[in-house]
């Protein structure tokens, strides 16, 4: 017979855990777990609880006690899955997944999981084979949508992926309550007051909201952001926050009215300047990009990646000698930034300065050897000026980093044709 004070304890857990309060969570389910530690949900719970902790080590063993009290669980399996694929333990991660799925074959959440995994790791056909399930199960979830899009994308079926980021962006519904209801998502179920019964303030909806952009849960963060503003129109940093969550799901003229709203209230945030003139980048609304860096630097002239940003557009719009000077005082300011010596060499490639723009490549890859982008780039420029086996041995490394980098490997293959005839 299930005690009152262990019942107490998992409604106090499931209480502090819908407020975010995971601490508390923890320590509720932790007593609920001394109580009856044959109880399966009680660990569950706490694993989950310290999870959002982020004590992963400790979170995986809560799960496993679980699982060993009760086998069938798909859920348990899931999030264990889920956990281990977060800490890189793929194989691991895969086996748990597998499991879930056995025992549940409608388990969206699993399907879910493994089609990011196997995407991860290059398995692109089997991870199109799970999201297709989530779409049987679920033929309206936008997020297994735009992943779809993204696999297709990498395997170089351009067409198709749009196909599927329209499909994606067409399923995105209004931010309200109901909405999310619909799709059962529990923590949209949190209270309007905390445990003490006082009324959750704006600024603390923001702070949930932010929290969950880091975690890149933009649906929770949404809803989270339209609750700061519905307690206070008037905040800046709500519109702000908003703002950025539409430009992250690609509601651009939203994320504008967003970063105008707040610049309205409070008009000499550099930050907000430059946000907009990066969504107005994403428009190819060059010149208005250009007028919002120039602002944000007005406002704070070490504003470094404002200033880089404006010679991206400089250079798109075929200044390049201005935009060469903007690289070069970044630089100045900076000279390990990566990027900056990247974009550096492209300028140089576009006037024909060969040498220059090798040069600025090298200089980005030493900063930065992991960046597929700086190698590709790098053997392009190489390749276009007859440097057949230093360009094929740049792409190669390219492939070595991103064995799913489409063109690196068309152009590697061109030059091995090439050298073949």
């Amino acid at each position: 017979m299930v005690s009152s004070e262990f019942t107490a304890r998992m409604t106090k857990g499931g209480l502090a855990f819908k407020n975010m309060d995971y601490h508390l969570a923890l320590e509720e389910y932790g007593k609920a777990v001394e109580i009856d530690p044959s109880d399966p949900d009680a660990w569950f719970n706490k694993a989950m609880a310290l999870q959002n902790l982020m004590r992963d080590e400790e979170a995986v063993e809560a799960y496993k006690k679980a699982i060993k009290i009760d086998k069938k669980n798909e859920r348990y399996w899931t999030n264990l899955g889920a956990l281990l694929a977060r800490m890189g333990e793929a194989k691991d991660a895969m086996r748990c997944l597998d499991r879930a799925t056995e025992l549940d074959k409608n388990c969206i959440e699993a399907w879910y999981n493994k089609g990011i995994l196997l995407a991860k790791y290059g398995r692109t056909n089997d991870a199109l084979i799970c999201f297709d399930a989530v779409l049987t199960l679920d033929p309206t979830d936008s997020e297994v949508m735009y992943n779809k899009g993204a696999v297709l994308e990498a395997m170089g079926k351009k067409k198709e992926a749009e196909e599927w980021y329209e499909k994606a962006l067409s399923q995105r519904v209004s931010v309200d309550e109901d909405s999310y209801r619909r799709y059962n998502v529990d923590v949209f179920s949190m209270f309007d007051t905390d445990e003490e019964g006082k009324v959750i303030s704006d600024v603390e909806w923001l702070d949930r909201g932010s929290k969950f952009m880091l975690d890149n849960d933009i649906d929770r963060a949404v809803f989270c952001f339209n609750k700061a503003i519905e307690l206070n129109p008037d905040n800046p940093e709500a519109w702000f926050a908003y703002g950025n969550s539409m430009h992250v799901i690609g509601k651009l003229e939203e994320a504008l009215e967003c970063y105008k709203k707040s610049l309205k209230l409070r008009p000499k945030k550099a930050e907000t300047w430059y946000n907009m003139g990066n969504v107005f980048m994403d428009m190819k609304k060059l010149h208005k990009a250009i007028e919002c860096y120039d602002k944000a630097l007005s406002l704070n002239d070490k504003k470094w990646d404002a200033l880089a940003n404006k010679g991206a557009a400089l250079k798109n719009l075929g200044r390049i000698d201005e935009s060469i000077k903007v690289y070069e005082k970044v630089i100045e300011h900076d000279p390990k930034n990566s990027m900056a010596w990247f974009n550096l060499g492209n300028a140089y490639d576009a006037k024909d300065k060969f040498r220059k723009a090798i040069n600025c490549f090298d200089k980005a890859i030493a900063l930065e050897p992991d960046n597929p982008e700086y190698y590709y780039n790098k053997g392009v420029v190489l390749y276009e000026r007859g440097r057949i086996i230093r360009a094929k041995e740049a792409f190669e490394k390219a492939l070595a980093l991103n064995p799913n980098f489409i063109e690196a490997a068309m152009a590697r293959d061109d030059i091995i044709k090439g050298l073949r005839r």
